[in-house]
């Protein structure tokens, strides 16, 4: 038996989603795709396309390169917050303050100084953390929004158990809800978790399809009468 630890977002996605777009859409005929790369040389870790019954092309596709990065950041919040290190800076700043005040032969600089300044040092790095965590989660899920679909999806492999109680992955399914991107786990349980639906995007062009170096391909596929799967 496989060992639950060992369980992995690219192991469940592809039927997760299938099974998610033959419910929306009542349709089964759903080519799977890897790798698929656009007309100006992005790539998409997966891709799932299919007509809807209405005849307009419809392509979804889910990034899991970020994953390991986003499961990183995700499981050190949870086990350290953003640090100890921010402890340190009031203290420096306290202890300078007292050198400078010192040395100057200033009282209130020695006394009163580091009581104002420790505090608002402290204040700074917390602020100045928290905006790097940002910055960090925004930069990766601006990557996946670099590949064209009707809807966008990143899936993580993480347990449950990281995810609860954790600020930062409260952060991230907030930047995800702003952004349109959709989000799926997978635990030790093997358990597919949709923990947040992506939003529908408008192409500019006829449809996303047409962004794709193997537009043609996939458009002959999804017009086939059977289920699709490709490498």
């Amino acid at each position: 038996m496989a060992n639950q630890l060992e369980s992995k977002i690219e192991d469940f996605a592809f039927d997760y989603l299938k099974n998610y777009y033959s419910q929306q859409y009542a349709t089964g005929n759903i080519l799977v795709g890897q790798n698929e790369k656009t007309k100006r040389g992005n790539t998409t870790d997966g891709m799932l396309a299919f007509k809807k019954p209405t005849g307009e092309a419809f392509l979804a596709n889910i990034s899991m390169q970020q994953s390991a990065c986003l499961v990183n950041m995700l499981t050190n919040y949870k086990k350290k917050g953003l640090g100890k290190l921010r402890l340190v800076t009031p203290l420096v700043l306290a202890m300078l303050c007292f050198t400078l005040g010192k040395t100057t032969g200033n009282i209130l600089v020695m006394f009163i100084a580091p009581i104002v300044i420790a505090p608002l040092g402290f204040m700074l790095h917390t602020y100045l953390l928290k905006r790097y965590r940002y910055r960090q989660l925004e930069t990766l899920l601006n990557t996946v929004k670099q590949a064209p679909a009707d809807e966008q999806w990143i899936g993580l492999s993480i347990s449950s158990l990281v995810l609860r109680n954790n600020t930062l992955a409260k952060t991230l399914l907030e930047m995800c809800q702003q952004k349109g991107l959709g989000l799926i786990t997978v635990g030790k349980r093997n358990k597919v978790v949709l923990m947040q639906r992506p939003q529908n995007k408008v192409s500019r062009r006829s449809d996303f399809l047409s962004y794709y170096s193997s537009e043609a391909t996939i458009r002959r596929a999804i017009n086939e009468d059977h289920v699709l799967r490709v490498a």
